[in-house]
């Protein structure tokens, strides 16, 4: 007897009990347009159409999508794409997002939801839990959060047992919340300079503060800022704390002239040539059982 083909690049979820809690628990409601991304064999989309408003279900998998769109024909608030997520535009009204999305492509996904075009009220997604935790801030996940935290609120909103997928995962699982901040802590027109001066100031090769900023302020600047903020002269970039930042960056919003800030333009458009990458896809392969390093 032969063996059943299973993703690569996904772990199904298996259970729409819990599912359905889950959706329930995030606040999914008729007055809802929701993205599912990377649909699969459609559970989420399934509790989805019983739920919002309206569904956009995206699956690039061309046999998954046309047994998705068989299944969802009889419910008009429910669009099957057959799209990949990185290429399609998101949606231009009020959305959500409530997806088991593929781990290989995460960090693509989340850079494109939180950083181009229209960004969603509220974000659910399934990811690894190492993915998670760089998303809030630990490790690598220094620069991404100090660009996001303005503006998101993060939070691990369920924790999974590796039981609820198939095949099952090598790693922890949890469901990751991301929530639009209804006052941003930096305001509309000052957003792209925040962006540009976190990126030219984490990005650079040099070991201080100091020395990153040494174009930007003097070293009389530096000084009486290290000591207003409390943060020793000597620094590196990941001493500071992001209240500490967020002053940094008001200190250089007026003292620093319209010349010397010209040094930081466009540091966040470079970052996000790295982070913006659409060479991979949301295609479910079916091929093999997923092996998770």
């Amino acid at each position: 007897m032969s063996v059943p083909d299973l993703s690569i690049s996904q772990n199904f979820l298996t259970d729409t009990k819990l599912v359905r809690q889950l959706a329930l628990k995030a606040g999914i409601s008729k007055d809802d347009t929701v993205l599912d991304i990377g649909a699969g064999k459609g559970i989420i989309t399934e509790v989805l159409a019983g739920l919002a408003g309206s569904v956009i279900s995206l699956e690039l998998d061309p046999k998954l999508h046309t047994e998705l769109k068989e299944k969802f024909s009889a419910h008009s608030h429910v669009q099957s794409l057959n799209e990949n997520f990185l290429l399609h535009p998101l949606p231009l009204k009020t959305y959500k997002v409530f997806s088991n999305i593929p781990f290989s492509i995460t960090s693509l996904i989340v850079n494109k939801l939180l950083f181009t075009g229209r960004v969603p009220e509220d974000t659910f997604l399934v990811v690894q839990k190492e993915a998670a935790d760089r998303f809030m801030g630990k490790g690598e996940g220094y620069l991404f959060s100090l660009l996001t935290q303005p503006f998101f609120d993060f939070s691990v909103f369920y924790k999974f047992k590796r039981e609820d997928f198939t095949p099952r995962p090598l790693v922890d699982v949890v469901m990751l919340r991301i929530r639009k901040k209804r006052e941003p802590l930096i305001t509309r027109d000052l957003r792209d300079e925040y962006l540009d001066f976190i990126c030219y100031v984490v990005n650079q090769q040099k070991p201080t503060l100091k020395l990153r900023l040494n174009r930007l302020f003097t070293a009389i600047q530096y000084y009486r800022i290290s000591d207003e903020l409390k943060f020793s002269v000597t620094s590196k970039v990941k001493d500071l704390t992001f209240s500490q930042w967020l002053l940094l960056f008001e200190r250089y919003v007026f003292f620093v002239d319209r010349e010397k800030k010209s040094i930081t333009d466009g540091s966040y458009a470079n970052y996000r040539k790295v982070t913006s990458g659409s060479n991979k896809v949301t295609r479910t392969k079916v091929r093999r059982p997923l092996q998770i390093n």
